[in-house]
């Protein structure tokens, strides 16, 4: 079966049709990115519509049959949806321009598809992955933590990345204990922690790497770098989100940092930069073989400084970096 028809399944469990709104959602089902608001109407005979502004790319790219439409409330008009079932995400101002009030129930009926990668997705994924790879290898570690960030971004849209998968983190001395720390126009002092990511064909990369130069430093790196082989090691077809974080925490706690690791262990990656499941103590999901997963433990000791290092996995296939995890 294809996307649609797996989608369809789920929204069958629930109803007949569904209203799908995020863009990352209706390419992912119809091969199509729009670039201004647009709906999937999914049911046995799916129907895409959009603005007149996305027409002539949407019946390039979309598999699935395009209609357009001039202003929201012709959408709400021309289509019955009464009870559609409506994404979680979807903003409540759309429903009521639409014309949908409260009529409608909520469900989620394209996320758990999106969390295992076919070949086609994997290979978007990698390239993204060497973009900002070689993007990172080529940076000067001078000047302000925003000058910093500014030059990697810039190469990694020269280099063929759509944009940044997010808004670049590079944080040095003692900011880098503030895990998602804004740039500062400050000269960058050690550690030096960046987290960073690029994007092709929709799909993202996420990576982090911290460059340490004190004795102290190096040993707090030493830990974390163990407690990411721990989690590697567990990230296998068949676990459990939940273990995976267990496996990577318990080096950390073991080491005596427990209180000083403040966040989950990873998150899935893909159209979004966060995707389910998450590496979290109360996510069960199972992992399968094709998911991409972030390892990305962390110890941030306030008022001192921070040291992260973060690695993509795909479950079943092991790291997908090539980048080395100590940095000179």
């Amino acid at each position: 079966m294809n996307r649609i028809e797996y989608a369809l399944e789920n929204v069958h469990e629930e109803g007949e049709r569904a209203l799908i709104t995020a863009r990352e959602n209706i390419y992912y089902l119809s091969g199509f990115m729009p670039t201004a608001t647009a709906f999937l109407i999914l049911q046995d005979e799916p129907a895409l519509l959009v603005s007149e502004m996305d027409r002539e790319s949407a019946l390039a790219k979309s598999s699935v049959d395009v209609r357009t439409f001039r202003r929201l409330s012709d959408v709400g008009e021309s289509l019955d949806l009464k009870g559609v079932l409506v994404e979680p995400a979807t903003p409540v101002g759309i429903l009521e321009r639409l014309g949908i009030g409260g009529d409608f129930r909520v469900m989620d009926p394209v996320s758990d598809l999106r969390m295992v990668k076919d070949r086609e997705e994997l290979k978007k994924m990698e390239e993204a992955l060497r973009i900002a790879e070689d993007s990172f290898r080529s940076l000067e570690l001078v000047g302000s933590e925003i000058e910093i960030a500014a030059r990697l971004d810039y190469s990694m849209r020269v280099a063929g990345s759509e944009e940044v998968s997010f808004d670049t983190i590079v944080a040095s001395s003692v900011r880098s204990s503030i895990p998602h720390a804004v740039p500062a126009a400050e000269t960058t002092g050690s550690p030096v922690l960046i987290d960073w990511g690029a994007v092709r064909e929709g799909y993202h990369s996420d990576t982090t790497r911290t460059i340490v130069e004190g004795e102290r430093e190096h040993e707090v790196l030493e830990m974390v770098l163990e407690a990411k082989r721990a989690g590697v090691r567990a990230l296998k077809p068949g676990a459990r989100a939940c273990d995976v974080d267990s496996a990577v925490r318990g080096v950390i706690e073991e080491y005596g940092y427990g209180e000083n690791f403040i966040h989950s262990t990873g998150h899935g990656v893909g159209l979004d930069v966060h995707e389910k499941p998450s590496l979290a103590a109360g996510d069960e999901t199972i992992l399968r073989r094709g998911m991409v997963l972030t390892v990305e433990p962390g110890i941030y000791i306030p008022g001192e400084f921070g040291v992260r290092v973060e690695d993509m996995v795909m479950v079943g296939g092991g790291v997908m970096n090539r980048l080395p995890d100590v940095l000179d």
